[in-house]
Formats: structure tokens, C-alpha cells, sequence
């Protein structure tokens, strides 16, 4: 959806309608939430557009108040945590612009910030919003030292993390603040809140990476926690601290295995516009768009406010597109500080279990986190693909209309099951291997948007950058990839563990700027550009069959202190042109205490410049080295003659 004059559409408009009007408070002072939804619920009586305008001011917003649904939401623990929660809903709306004026949302608990339901021509424009209780926990280490059994470290919490220490002084209960309605708190937690991991942000070097939870504040081998203060800790180690723990560093942990929720949602709703909105904060996952046609980013932020004494601004992932269809367009926006990917857009495989009849098939949801929300519509296109090599079977990519669906949750299908019929035979038989696995995925291509991800700045991301894997044209230019903890751009199609989808067909990467750092032996890759689909098995296709082709990647500046520019696997058709590839050594405030990163093992990686395996038709030209920059080339399940390499004028092949 192409960007409108939005403030012009406002100051035209002839219907405006003023929350305040139904005892929405600007000051700040009383809960606003239901006077905001009665509010919008009022717009469905006009004609036409209509402005909701937001005199300028804090409004707050409380989960206990807030519209309840059932939603179930792409990569979440949705079929878990069915209701939803809803700060801000709009559901079933045409043609509404909401007007911020530059206004704050606080929120009170652990919900849903906002939802565009069912809807059609939704404009968000000019607001914030942020959680009074965050759900990701910060700690600051400000002090370290010695005591009889051992070392301790003081640790500093800000103001808006509530805490309490247990009776037998071995750990912090974390809490919310009190839901008005219950009584209750709205969360309690306790200690890592149950992660997997934990993130630490080293600002002296500007890089957050995922740690072992024995490298954090409640490592097993502590004695006993003190409160020393409204707002710090002292935790005593027996004999030795974590080594990580050094003046500076920080802590930060959510209850990884708990996602309830989308932190903000778009679900089949068409031609959404989000503008000028700044993200302070996200709970459990980040801004989904799930089923829906035509969405725009422009002009957003992703990052805490700096009054706000924090760091994290989601939980997970910052914008997430889990089936979209028309087009995604993401331009001028920041992204800081996320704990998982900032921009993921992808369709979703679902397995083929079996053949009900010849034209009808039973499909599922593999991935644990997917589920509860209907997957194919009437008339969408569908394309099969060989789990085993993401190619095609004898049908050659042959499409196939859907004719009837039974939806998950459906006439007593499962909430990851759905029964697809189709306008013509399904022509294979065998729907499993020896070994008993499923040989087939669906996509639904109908729901696979062209993707422009535009003049954006990636700071400080303890995963990937931009994950994006869609069949149509995706460009993604003039933005600026600084200091990811994993891959800047990282490109897959997945039959195997995440159940991503898409073969990519035509992507253009030009003019971006890559500043890649050594997170510190870490057991994950973090190249600039890494190319990888998973297979069932893992392995790739042969060279001449590939699984994405046509990808340029020209007038880009690498900054590599290691790792590779480029590791592919299984392209046709690649061209690496006319980019700058230079040595980096990141800057250290020596303002700040420094801080250790990276965990105290070996890491035996040795990754090569460019690495490539089963690809084919693979140009290398045209592009300039810093003086002292020697680039090394290694190859696999393919020839060399397969790479056209030119220009270069040392080149160590592997």
C-alpha cells in the first residue's frame, strides 16, 4: 500500500471523532481503555472515512479493563493461551485513521498493545507506547567483591521491576503491579523467570548476545541474596561469581518458553498503514501480521524511551509477517534492542499426513508454536514441495485451487489440523519415506507478499537482522545493519524445525551497510549475508535442482572484524557486484567499564570469506578490498567452474 498524505487525509476528513468525548483521559490520570474502545466502536455508525483523534497527552490502559478474545496467534504459545487481552482493538473497521497527536499509551499488564482485526484501510499514525511493568527483566552490574564463602556482585534493578526476596534468601520474586479488577497481581515470576537463555548487553562495545543461565545473576552455585536497597541486590556466590559479571554489564531475561501472546497484531485485515509509531516496549512476542493483504511500516521506532531507565524493547521479535498477501513495505524505521529478529516475514509449510481422497488431504501445523488460525481460504493457490530437497515432485510446482477447507478447531478437527480440498487431483500416492517421515509440505502462495524493506537502522540485536523468504520480488536497500549478535540477513525455507516458508525467486540486496563483530565463541554463525535452507535431513538438493535462485546483492559495504561476507547454500543465479568489503575493529567507550564479551570456550569455526555449497551460475566481479584484505573462497557439492570469479586479485579457494 503506497504511503498517503496522511496529515492532509486528517485535516480533510469530515468526521472526526474525540476520545475524549467518552471520557478518555489525557492527563494520565484515570484508566482510559474502555473509553477509548467505546470510542472506536462508534466509528462502525458513519460513512466514510473517520478521523479518532487523540487530544495530545498519557493515556493509560490496563489489561483488567481491556476487550478480551480468542486470537490465536502465529509463533506463540497461542493454542496454550487462547484469550487474548487487548489494550487498543480495532475489529471489523473501515477506513479509520487514529490520530496520536504525538500521545503515550501506558500500559498496565501483560497483554496484547494493539490489534487491527478483520478490517480494511487502517491508518496508525502518530503515537506511542510503553508498559508501566515490563515483562523482561533488566539487572545492572554495579559492583563486585569478596565475602567469607566466596565473591558476590551487587546488582542495580530499575524502578519499574517490582521485587521481593524469598524467605529462605535464595531468590527474587518478581512482580506486576496490582490488577484493579482482581485484586491480583497480573504476573509473578521468579528469578530467570524460567528462560532458556539469557541476553547481556555489554555497552561499552554496543552488543547484546544470548548467554547460559549459569553465566547470569542466579547461577546454581549461589548462597543467598540480599536486598540492599529500594532498588539493588546483593547476590553471594560460593568460592567464584560467573566470570561475565563485570561493572557495566547488564542482565536481561523474559520467561522464554511463555510467549501468550502477539505483542501487536494485524490479522485478515487489508491495507494497514502504520506511521510514525514509536514501539517503547512488546510483551511476549513482537508486532504480527498473520493472513493479511498490504501492510506498511513508515517512520517507526522500536526502542525504549531514555527516561524509561531500560534497554529491551520486546520480548521477541520486533515486525513479524507470518502470511501476508499484496505487498510489505518497511522504510525509515529503528530497531533496537530486541531479544529475537527485528523484521521476519515468511509463509508457513503445513505437512501433508494424508490423502482422504483424490482430490482432499489432511494438513497440519508442525511447529509447536503454530496453530488454532486457518491457514487456506477459499480460491488461494497452494504449491507442494518435497520435504527432503524443498523442490518440486513430478508435479513440477503445479498450483492447486482450494475448493473447500475444514479450518483447525473445525467439525472436530484438532487446532493443528485442516482438511483441504482442491479443484483437481492430488497426483502423488507415497506420503511417507522409509523411515515413516512425511514427504510433502503445502504452502499457500496466495499469501506470499513482494517485500521492500528500505532505509532502516538495525542496532544492538542479539539475533538476526532481517529474516525474509517470500516467492515474489523482495528489495531491501539503504539500511544499515550494526553490530547483530547472529546474521544480519539471514535467509531460509524450512521443512524441518521452524516450518517457514518460501522459495525465494527474485531478491535485490543493494546499498546496505554491514558492521559485523565478534560476539565472542559463540555456537552460532553471525556472517553479514547467510543463505540456508533446512531440509528434512538437512541436506541440499544437487546443484543443477536448487531451492532459491535469482539474487543479486550489489553496492554494499561489508565492515568485517570476522566471520563470512557471504555463506550460501543451493542458489541458482547469484550475483555479487560492485560491493566494498573492509576490515573492522568496533570502537570501545573507554568512558564505560569495560566488559567481557563472549563465553570462556574455543570456538574451532573457520569460516572463509565466501562459501558456497550446491549452488550454480555464481558471479563474484567487480568489487574492491581493503588493502591487506585477502579474501578466501571455500566450495562444495559443486565444481568451481560453477563461480565466475573476476577482479580479485588474491584469492585463497578451499
Amino acid at each position: 500500500m503506497q504511503r498517503a498524505y496522511i496529515d492532509l487525509m486528517i485535516r480533510e476528513c469530515k468526521t472526526v471523532i474525540d476520545v475524549t468525548d467518552f471520557g478518555a483521559d489525557p492527563s494520565g490520570q484515570t484508566d482510559s481503555t474502555n473509553a477509548i474502545w467505546e470510542a472506536f466502536e462508534s466509528a462502525k455508525t458513519t460513512e466514510g472515512q473517520v478521523v479518532i483523534d487523540f487530544p495530545m497527552g498519557t493515556y493509560q490502559l490496563h489489561k483488567g479493563t481491556a476487550q478480551k478474545r480468542v486470537y490465536h496467534t502465529s509463533n506463540t504459545n497461542s493454542i496454550e493461551y487462547p484469550e487474548k487481552h487487548v489494550a487498543l482493538l480495532l475489529e471489523a473497521q473501515n477506513q479509520v485513521i487514529v490520530n496520536g497527536n504525538g500521545s503515550l499509551f501506558m500500559i498496565h499488564g501483560d497483554c496484547m498493545a494493539i490489534a487491527v482485526i478483520q478490517s480494511k484501510e487502517i491508518y496508525l499514525h502518530n503515537f506511542s507506547w510503553d508498559f508501566v511493568d515490563p515483562t523482561t527483566i533488566e539487572m545492572t552490574v554495579v559492583d563486585i567483591g569478596e565475602w567469607e564463602g566466596g565473591e558476590f556482585t551487587d546488582f542495580y534493578i530499575p524502578a519499574c521491576f517490582h521485587f521481593s526476596i524469598s524467605e529462605n534468601e535464595n531468590d527474587v520474586i518478581w512482580y506486576s503491579e496490582i490488577n484493579p479488577i482482581s485484586g491480583e497481581h497480573y504476573w509473578i515470576d521468579k528469578n530467570h523467570k524460567d528462560a532458556w537463555t539469557l541476553v547481556a548487553y555489554h555497552p561499552d562495545i554496543n552488543i547484546t548476545r544470548r548467554y547460559s543461565l549459569d553465566l547470569g545473576p542466579f547461577a546454581s552455585n549461589r548462597a543467598k541474596i540480599l536486598r540492599t536497597g529500594k532498588s539493588t541486590i546483593r547476590v553471594f556466590y560460593d568460592k567464584k561469581r560467573p566470570f561475565l559479571h563485570k561493572k557495566g554489564l547488564v542482565f536481561e531475561f523474559c520467561s522464554t518458553p511463555r510467549r501468550e501472546t502477539a505483542g501487536a497484531f494485524i490479522w485478515e485485515s487489508a491495507d494497514t498503514v502504520v506511521d510514525k509509531v514509536n514501539v517503547h516496549y512488546m510483551h511476549a512476542f513482537g508486532w504480527l501480521t498473520q493472513m493479511s493483504h498490504n501492510v506498511s511500516y513508515y517512520d517507526c521506532t522500536f526502542k525504549t524511551r531514555e527516561e524509561s531507565n531500560r534497554y529491551t524493547s520486546s520480548y521477541a521479535d520486533l515486525i513479524h509477517v507470518s502470511g501476508a498477501s499484496g505487498h510489505i513495505h518497511i522504510e525509515g524505521c529503528t530497531f533496537n534492542h530486541a531479544h529475537d529478529d527485528p523484521i521476519n516475514v515468511h509463509g508457513t509449510f503445513t505437512q501433508v499426513e494424508k490423502k482422504i481422497d483424490n482430490y482432499t488431504l489432511l494438513l497440519r501445523y508442525i511447529q509447536r508454536q503454530q496453530g488454532g488460525f486457518p491457514q487456506y481460504y477459499l480460491g488461494d493457490e497452494v504449491v507442494f514441495y518435497l520435504r527432503e530437497s524443498l523442490t518440486h515432485g513430478r508435479d513440477q510446482g503445479r498450483k492447486y485451487t482450494v475448493a473447500n477447507v475444514v479450518n483447525p478447531g473445525e467439525n472436530n478437527t484438532d487446532l493443528r489440523s485442516m482438511i483441504v480440498k482442491f479443484d483437481q487431483p492430488i497426483p502423488f500416492e507415497q506420503l511417507t519415506n522409509d523411515r515413516g517421515e512425511p514427504l510433502f509440505v503445502a504452502e499457500n502462495v496466495t499469501y506470499t507478499p513482494s517485500v521492500h524493506i528500505k532505509n532502516n537502522h538495525f542496532e544492538t540485536i542479539s539475533t538476526r537482522g532481517i529474516l525474509c523468504t517470500t516467492n515474489k520480488k523482495i528489495i531491501i536497500e539503504h539500511n544499515t545493519f550494526k553490530h547483530m549478535a547472529m546474521d544480519s540477513i539471514y535467509l531460509s525455507n524450512d521443512s524441518q524445525y521452524w516450518y517457514e516458508s518460501g522459495p525465494i525467486c527474485d531478491m535485490t540486496i543493494r546499498s546496505n551497510k554491514f558492521y559485523v563483530i565478534n560476539p565472542g565463541n559463540a555456537n552460532w554463525r553471525n556472517a553479514a549475508i547467510r543463505i540456508d535452507p533446512i531440509t528434512l535431513g538437512e541436506t541440499m538438493p544437487h546443484f543443477t535442482n536448487t531451492i532459491h535462485r535469482n539474487i543479486r546483492i550489489e553496492d554494499n559495504e561489508f565492515f568485517m572484524e570476522h566471520e563470512s561476507v557471504l555463506a550460501v547454500n543451493s542458489v541458482d543465479q547469484l550475483i555479487f557486484t560492485n560491493n566494498k568489503i573492509f576490515k573492522y575493529q568496533p570502537k570501545r567507550d573507554n568512558t564505560l567499564h569495560r566488559t567481557v564479551v563472549g563465553e570462556r570456550k574455543n570456538s574451532n569455526r573457520i569460516t572463509k570469506t565466501f562459501e558456497f555449497t550446491a549452488c550454480n551460475n555464481v558471479i563474484i566481479e567487480k568489487n574492491t578490498f581493503e588493502e591487506d584484505f585477502y579474501p578466501e573462497l571455500s566450495y562444495s557439492q559443486m565444481p568451481f567452474t560453477n563461480i565466475q570469479v573476476t577482479g580479485v586479485d588474491k584469492l585463497n579457494k578451499y
